[in-house]
């Protein structure tokens, strides 16, 4: 039986006069992770902060049995962060990151920034752990590492996110918000959409049905007014019938009564509504698809800050409408060859670029969008059918009316990524350097743009820690590791699987060797000699470790 430490009941949060989540009723299970989903503007963080006591609920309550547990609380954003301070148990997870201890917040990268501040809040070590987005500018490792964290954290996890491989990994349950509503699925984030996707079916089947008997029984009572009619009209018309015509009329008028009062009762007691279409944004990136094979090519570059390097003596050649992913632990010189490429940063050895290449790069953070300029100022119409285009984008990307004269600085970083994401559309670009770009995209939109890129008919250089988003967009990679970079011709699964089979070969061929050599000194041994059975314990071990290698 599942062991309940909370219960949200009946929770509605305003935000000003609008309502964002109505009557919300869920158990908080014990140990659990719960992954929380939505579209942006649902009210996911909102409900994090309610959980945190900084905000009180227009009405309802969150009850704790046993008192309130203790809490700690990840923000998707916190610029203030400047711990002093660090503790054991934070520094042996910043080793493990890899996160220099020795260097100040402000001078380390966006993904060790994260980890130095999910480091203090996994530290902390209370009952309810609240994460807003912990995944976002995470490497692959660093997300292996939370993963296990996570795993042996003793109190129970609610955590905000959009990287379905990572909900897929590690949620136990899904709550989602959606149109000012929380429902709760047992599972994780496949399971949910399935459950979702079925419910769905199910609601619709239903409503078919019922609009099926509406329609019969309006044609019912559409005929039954056509006789009724046509009995008045002839009660009027026709010398010693008029009584019997009559009597029919009422007759029918009755029925057609007693029709609508049973069909109004019905829908009264079990009416079905019809099942809301999922939200759905439109990107459309149409490229310039200029002509030519080379857009890229690096002979020996390299790239270093005062005594550290990134990389040196890489060489590679980038072909038009490639699609590579960058692959790499943070702070190894990504988003550096990036701002080379857009020369932002200067470098050893030669980068050359086709002069024909038309770069769109989105960062990040975001941060060269003005925020004191509304998207209407900052796109400029020309004209009325050119500002009829830009509003109908904006139209397609999720944006309400009043998005058009507010200020840049007032958006989510989720809308200004969908503005970036616009200027691409607008001005064609053939090249796009992406880094990061599902960072605070919600579910739809993430979805909607592996559909739009997987369409887009230029090259793409793509940065992301979403290995979903990866495995669909890219077939190539180019790895940052041991200062260098080289570019591997496979996608990231049959790389990864690869990697292992590689890994787990040269694993076998060690083991084999000292098992190899276990066996020859056992062999000038008596089993009566007190290192015999040392060193027989270890054979078996050895033996047994290369059966689980050769059965994977």
């Amino acid at each position: 039986m599942m062991t309940v430490i909370g219960k949200l009941q009946d929770v509605t949060i305003a935000y000003g006069d609008k309502i964002i989540i109505e009557r919300a009723k869920a158990d908080v299970p014990a140990g659990a992770i719960i992954g929380i989903v939505g579209g942006n503007g649902e009210g996911k963080s909102t409900l994090l902060s309610l959980l945190y006591e900084e905000i009180e609920p227009l009405s309802g309550r969150v009850e704790w049995f046993g008192g309130n547990p203790s809490v700690s609380y990840f923000r998707q954003d916190e610029v203030e962060f400047n711990k002093t301070h660090i503790s054991k148990t934070e520094s042996e997870l910043l080793r493990k990151w890899s996160v220099p201890t020795d260097r100040d917040y402000s001078n380390l990268s966006g993904g060790e920034k994260m980890k130095q501040r999910l480091s203090a809040v996994l530290a902390e070590r209370t009952q309810l752990l609240l994460l807003d987005e912990p995944t976002n500018h995470l490497d692959m490792d660093s997300l292996e590492q939370l993963k296990k964290q996570l795993d042996d954290y003793k109190g129970t996890v609610i955590m905000v996110s959009h990287d379905r491989f990572f909900l897929d990994e590690t949620a136990d349950w899904i709550w989602e918000l959606e149109n000012t509503k929380l429902t709760a699925y047992k599972g994780n984030y496949t399971e949910y959409r399935k459950a979702k996707e079925e419910a769905r079916k199910v609601q619709q089947r239903l409503y078919d049905a019922q609009q099926s008997k509406i329609q019969r029984v309006e044609r019912q009572i559409s005929e039954l007014k056509n006789w009724s009619s046509k009995a008045h009209a002839d009660s009027t018309k026709q010398e010693g019938y008029k009584e019997f015509y009559r009597v029919k009329a009422k007759r029918m008028d009755t029925q057609i009564r007693s029709k609508k009062k049973r069909l109004e009762l019905e829908l009264s007691k079990e009416k079905v509504e019809r099942p809301e279409d999922e939200k759905s944004v439109h990107f459309s990136i149409g490229g310039n698809q200029k002509k030519g094979k080379r857009v890229i090519e690096a002979k020996r570059i390299g790239k270093s800050f005062g005594n550290r390097t990134l990389f040196q003596n890489a060489s590679f050649t980038i072909q038009s409408k490639e699609r590579i992913g960058l692959l790499g632990p943070n702070g190894s010189g990504k988003s550096t060859f990036f701002k080379m490429l857009l020369g932002q940063e200067s470098g050893e050895g030669e980068l050359w670029k086709t002069e024909a290449m038309n770069i769109g790069y989105l960062s990040q953070t975001v941060l060269d969008l003005p925020v004191d300029q509304s998207p209407e100022s900052y796109f400029q119409p020309n004209d009325y059918e050119q500002r009829g285009v830009i509003q109908t984008l904006m139209t397609n990307l999720g944006f309400a009316k009043d998005h058009w004269t507010r200020p840049i600085g007032t958006l989510s970083m989720g809308e200004r990524v969908k503005l970036k994401l616009m200027e691409f559309m607008l001005d064609q670009k053939d090249v796009l350097l992406l880094d990061e770009p599902t960072n605070h995209l919600d579910l739809p939109s993430r979805e909607q743009l592996e559909r739009t890129l997987a369409d887009y008919p230029g090259t793409i250089l793509l940065v992301t820690h979403d290995r979903y988003f990866l495995d669909q967009l890219t077939d190539k990679l180019l790895i940052f590791n041991n200062q260098t970079i080289s570019k591997i011709e496979m996608g990231y699964t049959d790389w990864v699987n690869k990697k292992t089979k590689d890994e787990s070969e040269e694993d076998l061929l060690r083991i084999d060797t000292e098992l190899q050599a276990v066996l020859g000194e056992l062999s000038f041994l008596q089993n009566t000699d007190p290192k015999y059975e040392e060193l027989d314990r270890r054979f078996l071990e050895l033996s047994k470790q290369i059966r689980e290698i050769k059965q994977k």
